[in-house]
């Protein structure tokens, strides 16, 4: 599976990426590309069993290591020592990095699930060192926050940028939590998936040439991690609603409550910023007749689902999938709304004819919403040629 994926997203798409990135002029049409070129097209992919086998014996070996090194380290008294503990796994998250660029240059399922085993074990032992030391909360969730960046900067590898953005992107969301600002979570990962979907290109051109590939790489990693992050919180959220976790005291012993009006609005912004880059594609001004008619959908659905944010975050998620042709995301955003209904449904706060009579309305009003705007706008609009990176998966 490690190496699947890692196909798909770094060899399938390199050749479209370099030609995408040739025509907008952020990269040079020299020997570095084709290079790349080359490579991308002479690599020999392994049957996907092969590489579900090395992803899952990956995953398996990290764990005998860590349980071997682990009583090597208790019998030598190593363990007691937070800082050795913490270069211990410094040591092992180096190597594994050093054996992913190793990997990359082979092409070599071997040394990918070797790396792979190797440099989650480091960071096993890094996040051990960093929470169970004497390090006071939060500077341990902000000092593991830190190494999951740099970790999702430096690993030559997609699966684990993707796994080290989501740790990464969890801390954040704890210590927004821990500072009362919860409210800010879902806004915020809206945002930062809106971003990185739709602006990624964009990103890559602040970035030096020689750098923009890896670049790409890192954006697209964090823009998954973001997403699944996304999804994942909002149905926190509404299950916090139902248990009364956000009803707490703070370190100050003042009540605390969750903010559902703010978070919301939060949320609705994030939506009307994806949808205005969306609708620049075809050439639509957000205050143009389409866009104050899409505008007021996103709002009026951002109203209606106060209590269950999940709806608004999990639709963002699927157009943003639709309008970037991204199949794993459209996946994540069908099946997060699935179930998020069928949480949302089977709560015993309202009876279940209220939900149903709710639920019937809004979608029939979002398939006339889209057959007016498919007839009556974009029938003939077609996407900014200038825009078409974009759509990349």
């Amino acid at each position: 599976m490690n190496n699947e994926m890692n196909n798909n997203i770094n060899h399938n798409e390199q050749h479209y990426d370099l030609v995408l990135l040739q025509q907008q002029g952020l990269i040079d049409a020299q020997n570095v590309n084709y290079k790349l070129l080359n490579n991308a097209a002479s690599e020999a992919r392994s049957p996907w069993f092969i590489s579900l086998l090395f992803g899952m014996s990956g995953i398996l070996a990290s764990l005998f290591f860590i349980g071997f090194l682990t009583l090597l380290l208790d019998n030598t008294g190593l363990l007691d020592s937070t800082l050795a503990v913490f270069i211990i796994g410094g040591i092992l998250s180096g190597i594994g990095g050093f054996l992913f660029y190793n990997a990359r240059l082979r092409h070599s399922a071997f040394w990918n699930s070797l790396a792979f085993a190797i440099t989650l074990a480091g960071q096993g032992y890094i996040a051990y060192a960093l929470l169970a030391s004497g390090i006071t909360e939060p500077l341990n969730i902000v000092l593991l926050l830190l190494v999951q960046l740099l970790m999702t900067v430096v690993i030559a590898n997609f699966i684990y940028r993707l796994l080290s953005a989501t740790l990464a992107l969890s801390c954040l969301f704890y210590l927004l939590n821990y500072y009362h600002l919860s409210e800010v979570s879902l806004g915020l990962l809206a945002l930062i998936t809106s971003v990185t979907h739709l602006q990624r290109y964009r990103l890559a051109a602040f970035i030096p040439h020689k750098w923009r590939m890896n670049a790409l790489e890192i954006i697209n990693a964090i823009g998954y991690a973001s997403a699944y992050v996304l999804l994942n919180i909002s149905v926190y959220f509404i299950a916090a609603e139902y248990g009364n976790s956000f009803d707490s005291l703070d370190s100050y012993g003042e009540a605390f409550s969750y903010n559902y009006y703010l978070a919301q609005g939060l949320l609705t912004l994030a939506s009307l910023y994806a949808a205005y880059f969306i609708l620049k594609r075809y050439h639509i001004k957000l205050l143009s007749a389409a866009g104050l008619l899409i505008s007021a959908a996103i709002v009026l659905l951002g109203i209606m689902s106060i209590y269950v944010s999940g709806l608004l975050a999990t639709s963002l998620i699927i157009i943003i999938a639709t309008a970037n042709s991204q199949r794993v995301l459209l996946g994540m955003g069908i099946i997060a709304l699935v179930g998020y209904i069928f949480w949302y449904y089977y709560q015993l706060d309202t009876s279940l004819l209220v939900k149903s009579t709710s639920m019937l309305v809004i979608g029939i009003a979002l398939l006339l919403l889209r057959w007016v705007l498919i007839k009556g706008y974009f029938a003939h609009i077609k996407p900014n040629a200038n825009d078409n990176q974009e759509r990349l998966s």
